[in-house]
């Protein structure tokens, strides 16, 4: 089974496209410099953009296709993101954030709750269910964003700048809880990140994209043996 990206996108005068193929399984890190396209690239993959042309299709199912008229809600594509910083609803409590998928799929209050608890245990949230994103620390905020992710049992896994804005030692234990959470899922994992460190660190395979094209795409040990 794979994820088939095979599109174009504008927005404004930027236009990305791209053909590119996932499989199950490897983590994929989308590398390259601000306005290449990546955030653009994950977002017309979760559904928050449409395509212009072309397809977007996952294990069989096409998500958008522009000339057939072709598009999956959101909130109805098996797909987790968690965006650059975090990006909480800030008038949401901890748990009205992390079970909000479910929700918008009309799942229960109660049900949902019950849904989350495995995910609120292994994330150390119990405690905080109750406090908002203000009153989070950057780890915890991102612990949320996760577990907001994974709470609709996604097959693809979309990590967008997820410690950009994280100091160093927050962000060295972030990173090995998203190792942790890459290694567990076992789908289609696609994190976008400036940092070489990171993408060397959790990538099988580097895409770089500039100007909304790509321009590198093999394996991390290739992308390490050309720094």
């Amino acid at each position: 089974m794979t994820l088939n990206t095979r599109f174009a996108l504008t927005r404004g005068s930027f236009k990305l496209n791209v053909d590119l193929s996932f499989n199950e399984g490897e983590v994929v890190v989308i590398m390259g410099p601000n306005g290449s396209g990546k955030s653009t690239f994950l977002h017309a993959i979760a559904g928050l953009l449409p395509v212009n042309s072309g397809s977007l299709v996952l294990d069989n199912q096409t998500l958008d296709e522009a000339t057939k008229k072709v598009f999956v809600d959101p909130t109805q594509r098996p797909v987790g993101i968690v965006f650059q910083g975090g990006l909480l609803f800030e008038t949401m409590t901890v748990l009205e954030n992390i079970i909000f998928g479910l929700r918008a799929r009309k799942t229960k209050r109660t049900d949902a709750t019950h849904q989350a608890q495995p995910l609120i245990n292994q994330f150390g949230l119990a405690e905080l269910l109750e406090r908002h994103p203000r009153e989070l620390s950057g780890g915890q905020a991102q612990r949320v964003a996760i577990a907001r992710a994974l709470i609709t049992a996604p097959k693809v896994l979309l990590l967008d700048e997820p410690m950009s804005g994280l100091d160093t030692t927050t962000r060295q234990l972030v990173r090995a809880e998203f190792r942790e959470v890459l290694a567990g899922f076992a789908g289609y994992r696609i994190l976008v990140t400036h940092d070489v460190d990171d993408a060397l660190s959790m990538a099988d395979r580097i895409i770089e994209l500039d100007h909304g094209k790509v321009i590198w795409d093999g394996s991390a040990s290739e992308y390490r043996g050309k720094l």
